[in-house]
């Protein structure tokens, strides 16, 4: 009997059209755990970014070996670990010397796990004020990060705590957004993750940012609603697609 077997999916969906589909591969959740869990160094106060979301963004991005990316929100790295796996180079950036201390721990364990070199570096600074190098900002054409999300909740907040929220974090990435404008190349793809609050009845508030991109002289190439939660979560991420806006105009 030949090695060689596919497998054949057949389905109808609820329109009555036949689909017939070819199962070429499947996600080994085994990798996906050991990316995640089996790290020398985790952080669940300041979030822990999923590695399947992290390939999901960086896809969304456009990425392709070679290229140079930048998560300037890095936390312990696990952009920069699922980029230098595909062989894209990776910068990353953190405001806290912690977390680049864990970044640094972690991709010398993907490194040494994995035997790749792909180039990546990590170093502290604050995303509001960063200063890129010469060198980066010729390289770099991909940004691909999990922003700040603010305070975590078990259950939705008051008005007046969510309004508090809101506000604090969107002033945060507005920030960040205005400060590395004129510092990026202008084909440079962002793909960022913001926050977004899940109510008791499953309805979403947004940053007032996404509605203003083109005063931050953005604009989304994705312009969708994509959401990544649990279904009891109260903080959302959800997934901007952007451009600067000058260059999205005229692609």
């Amino acid at each position: 009997r030949s090695e060689a077997k596919i497998e054949i999916i057949i389905a109808k969906n609820v329109y009555g059209d036949l689909i017939i589909a070819e199962s070429r591969g499947a996600q080994n959740i085994n990798s996906y755990t050991q990316r995640d869990r089996g790290r020398p160094k985790r952080d669940a106060f300041v979030g822990m970014l999923p590695p399947k979301l992290a390939q999901i963004m960086i896809n969304l991005s456009g990425a392709k070996p070679n290229d140079y990316l930048w998560d300037p929100f890095c936390g312990t790295g696990t952009v920069l670990q699922e980029a230098v796996l595909i062989g894209v180079n990776a910068y990353g950036s953190d405001l806290s010397d912690k977390m680049i201390s864990y970044t640094t721990e972690n991709m010398n364990w993907v490194e040494k796990t994995f035997s790749t070199n792909t180039f990546w570096q990590a170093h502290q600074a604050d995303a509001n004020s960063v200063k890129l190098t010469s060198e980066q900002k010729e390289r770099i054409s991909r940004i691909v990060c999990e922003t700040y999300l603010g305070q975590p909740f078990s259950a939705p907040p008051s008005p007046e705590k969510l309004h508090e929220v809101v506000g604090n974090c969107n002033h945060i990435i507005s920030d960040f957004l205005q400060n590395i404008h004129s510092q990026i190349r202008p084909d440079t793809t962002l793909c960022i993750a913001v926050p977004a609050w899940q109510n008791r009845e499953g309805k979403f508030t947004h940053l007032p940012l996404i509605k203003n991109l083109k005063k931050l002289e953005y604009q989304q190439i994705i312009d969708k609603n994509l959401l990544y939660y649990r279904e009891d979560q109260v903080v959302a991420r959800e997934i901007l697609v952007l451009k600067p806006a000058d260059i999205a105009k005229t692609a």
